[in-house]
């Protein structure tokens, strides 16, 4: 068997990356020892000696950063030391590395702070040293590379899935691989694996049916499967766009009808108004009628689609959403969609791309009223607000849905007979997720591509919507 190197240290004559220490220090720090570079926690040893008459409180980083691969995880640890005058120490900070593949580079630094619970600032910073490293791919991982594993909308934010070993892990798992196993094909070992294993465990994600042993707590769909739900996607998003495209002249209709009895009113520009959301077709089909409307029926039935309720897309734990398909984005829809509930209205997130945003550091913390405050859009992806009343958009809503009711049937049928041909013994709440998801995007794109709506904006909206 061809050996593979897990990792290099590229730290030698000709190739050692020299630390930075500033001219004028008053600490002394010796050689850096790392006697292991394996994935999971691991400890660099170094001796530091305080040459100053005062107490010093040093605060050591270990940053280690993956870059050029498919995830590009980064992993910071802090901790902090105070030192005496003349004292000589040895420090053991923690380094965090994460299940990738690729090339990395590992930083430690040491700042000399005034308090450790300070902000840390550049100025501070009184040493610091990379070293190269490269973890190699190994033979027997390398086919399951060649197709990505995809996640469901804002899950890959959620920090335990953004390195390779965890987006592989379900697919080892539901071929029943052992811990040994995959200890032994990922060349790590089964202390790191055990590790993960509780960790997705502990979220939910895993389900531990006997004594080491995992299952996923979620659909895996594989490569062959999602190939032929692709292509009933394709089939029925046609259906559907034909199906909304001859209803447009009755949208107008009950427009003309709702202005005529005076409960829409004919000022376009009345953001305020309840009803104003119809002169704007397009979010209009792709976040009310394609989601609140029949992507809940499809999806949840008489339920409400909440589905990041008790999480948000930082954290994106979703539950019974939950799903996972090889094969890559190509067999997955991008439309965001996040409807919350409080006790004046329903919130709804929607874009027809899913966005970006930057995650706080305590991405768990809420504001008073239980709304998440744990992340912001960036720039480029902040909504459009629009105020909606329920009762005044459902009558259009119905317009938009005549003689969807058949399509559906024939759809979930035809769900279920590829759904049981894969091995699964009903059509998932996550499956039907997953596939809408796909469809929703296709029609959407269809109804744009053939002048039905033009898109509006940046196709990020949020709806306030009153009962």
């Amino acid at each position: 068997m061809k050996r593979v190197l897990v990792a290099i240290m590229m730290l030698v004559a000709g190739l050692s990356i020299a630390p930075e220490v500033p001219a004028q220090s008053d600490l002394f720090i010796g050689e850096i020892d790392i006697p292991s570079f394996r994935w999971g926690r691991q400890t660099a040893t170094f001796e530091v000696t305080n040459n100053s008459d005062w107490i010093k409180y040093i605060t050591v980083e270990t940053n280690i950063k993956f870059e050029g691969t498919y995830l590009n995880p980064e992993r910071t640890v802090y901790k902090h030391y105070p030192l005496e005058p003349g004292e000589s120490r040895i420090l053991t900070p923690e380094i965090d590395i994460p299940g990738n593949y690729g090339r990395a580079v590992l930083w430690v630094r040491l700042y000399d702070v005034i308090d450790t619970l300070d902000t840390i600032l550049p100025g501070q910073k009184v040493f610091e040293q990379p070293f190269k490293l490269t973890f190699h791919v190994p033979e027997e991982v390398a086919p399951y590379f060649e197709e990505k594993i995809s996640l469901p909308p804002m899950v890959a934010n959620n920090p335990i899935w953004d390195n390779e070993f965890t987006r592989l892990l379900p697919l080892f798992l539901n071929e029943g691989k052992s811990i040994e196993e995959m200890a032994f094909i990922t060349r790590s070992d089964t202390g790191f694996v055990r590790d993960v294993l509780n960790q997705l465990t502990g979220q939910g994600l895993l389900l531990c049916i006997e004594d080491s042993s995992y299952v996923p707590a979620f659909p895996v769909f594989l490569v062959t499967q999602a190939e032929e739900t692709k292509r009933l996607a394709e089939l029925f998003s046609d259906r559907l766009a034909a199906t909304i495209e001859g209803n447009m002249n009755a949208y107008r209709a009950v427009m003309d009808s709702l202005i005529e009895e005076g409960t829409l009113t004919t000022d376009s520009n009345e953001i305020l108004h309840g009803g104003t959301i119809l002169y704007r077709p397009y979010p209009v089909l792709a976040a009310l009628l394609l989601w609140y409307d029949l992507g809940q029926a499809f999806i949840a039935g008489r339920a409400r689609l909440t589905i990041f309720e008790a999480t948000d897309p930082c954290n994106a734990l979703i539950g019974q959403y939950m799903y996972a398909v090889q094969g890559g984005d190509i067999f997955c829809g991008h439309h965001y969609y996040n409807l919350t509930r409080n006790r004046k209205r329903l919130d709804i997130k929607f874009g027809d791309n899913i966005p970006e945003i930057t995650c706080a550091e305590n991405s768990s913390s809420r504001g008073r009223l239980g709304e998440s405050i744990s992340y912001r859009y960036k720039p480029e992806y902040v909504p459009e607000v629009f105020s909606v009343s329920a009762q005044l958009v459902r009558p259009a809503l119905r317009a938009l849905s005549n003689g969807v009711d058949e399509l559906f049937r024939s759809n979930r049928d035809s769900l279920i007979i590829i759904s049981g041909k894969y091995g699964h013994e009903h059509v998932t709440v996550a499956e039907r997720y997953w596939y809408w998801n796909q469809l929703a995007t296709r029609t959407l794109d269809k109804l744009v591509e053939r002048g039905v709506v033009k898109r509006r904006g940046n196709g990020q909206y949020k709806f306030l919507v009153s009962q």
